[in-house]
């Protein structure tokens, strides 16, 4: 199936569903992945045009732990050598930027690289992406997203002064290629952000556990079809316990027996381009990389015991994303 014909038919489908219609529904499909031999497919990131990775290194696990510099650029290179293409940043991960800075001089044209600003004005966006890419070593990243779009003033992000006006300034003088957004709370300002059709690269949790909590798939994923933005997933393993990733003993949510079939899950997500997994070694990264490699859709067996499973682990779970 093409790409836009799986977008069309999801929007048909989606247009009239309601919350409970949307999680009871039969395993999605999507386009299939072509690679060369041995490397990880990669799919289009919606409007963007770039083909990335289906998987993504997240490395807040590395930078906010405060691993050394050898060991972070030792996982970045496990997974250059899987093929992944898309790494993800921002601010606060630690050193993550400046370690990161040696091996995206030396590896520029393999690596897709994200950062994020969690700035509300114009100006303080500005100087955030500046400052990041001091860090970086670089004159120009390949996205920026703005950070924890749920704590956002939306009145105030579409001002003249707001950090929209910031990001297209920031792109207008070629610092960043596309702009987009991130969060793990409040899909309803994701929702009214896309629906301005500004933004390129939208980045939320989407696992098996989470769509019975809350509502970023039935709600994000028909409008960034509409609008041809690039979904990018996070918390795909439910995230670390705790959500502390400054320690080297973070565990995901789910179980490692689950990680394939978590991974598969979000994958098979109409408009979905990329996991982002968090790793803090190198074995981390190839148990990844040998679950995204080998993506199959899942069958009608494996989507219903998945669903069941999430809805007994939502329970358990509940709503464990903080509020800003």
């Amino acid at each position: 199936m093409s790409e836009p014909s799986t977008r069309r038919e999801f929007l048909a489908g989606a247009a009239g569903l309601t919350g409970s219609t949307l999680l009871g529904a039969g395993p999605l499909r999507h386009r299939a992945e072509t690679s060369p031999e041995g490397t990880l497919p990669r799919r289009r990131l919606g409007r963007t045009g770039v083909d990335v990775s289906i998987l993504g290194l997240g490395l807040a696990p590395l930078g906010m732990a405060s691993y050394p510099p050898d060991d972070f650029r030792s996982v970045v290179r496990a997974a250059l050598d899987q093929g992944v293409s898309y790494f993800d940043v921002q601010p606060d991960y630690g050193d993550a930027e400046k370690y990161l800075a040696p091996l995206l001089k030396e590896q520029r044209a393999r690596l897709f690289v994200v950062t994020k600003t969690s700035e509300q004005s114009k100006q303080g966006t500005l100087d955030s992406i500046a400052r990041s890419l001091g860090r970086l070593g670089t004159s120009c990243v390949d996205a920026v997203l703005l950070n924890n779009i749920g704590v956002f003033n939306l009145q105030r992000l579409f001002r003249a002064d707001g950090a929209l006006a910031g990001l297209k300034e920031a792109r207008r003088r070629g610092q960043v290629r596309f702009i987009g957004l991130s969060g793990h709370w409040r899909p309803e300002h994701f929702v009214r952000a896309l629906e301005t059709g500004e933004f390129d690269v939208a980045m939320a949790p989407f696992n098996f556990v989470d769509r019975h909590t809350y509502t970023f798939e039935r709600d994000i994923l028909p409008v960034a079809a509409r609008h041809e933005t690039g979904v990018v997933a996070m918390k795909a393993l439910g995230g670390a316990v705790g959500l502390h990733y400054d320690t080297r003993q973070q565990r995901a949510m789910l179980l490692e027996s689950h990680h394939e079939l978590a991974i598969r899950y979000v994958l098979g997500l109409p408009q979905l381009c990329c996991v982002v997994v968090g790793c803090k070694n190198a074995e981390e990264v190839r148990l990844a990389s040998r679950a995204a490699r080998g993506y199959r859709a899942l069958n009608e067996s494996e989507h219903a015991s998945l669903l069941t499973l999430g809805r007994k682990l939502a329970g358990e779970w509940g709503a464990h994303y903080p509020e800003g």
